[in-house]
């Protein structure tokens, strides 16, 4: 018997709650960004957080490489592959 997962179920398995502490002025320019974009202030500080990290995570290993030229060839590849391999959404 197939079952079909609902868009709720979905979501409360893929998110979990927190609760941040933000300054006036960026929970204002969050709130305004996220409804020029249509979404809901907890969608788009998701998205945000994951691009930023993503980001990072390829600064950092771009920096890695330069410390560590040498890795074994196709090494660089495999390594961005892992980094932005995984989807945000």
């Amino acid at each position: 018997m197939s079952s079909v997962e609902s868009e709720a179920s979905r979501h409360a398995r893929e998110t979990e709650p927190v609760t941040v502490d933000l300054e006036r002025k960026a929970l204002f320019a969050a709130r305004v960004a996220a409804q020029a974009k249509g979404l809901s202030l907890s969608e788009w500080l998701s998205r945000v957080a994951w691009e930023q990290a993503v980001a990072e995570a390829a600064e950092t290993s771009a920096e890695q490489y330069r410390l560590h030229p040498d890795e074994p060839p196709g090494w660089a590849d495999s390594a961005l592959d892992r980094v932005f391999g995984q989807d945000a959404a």
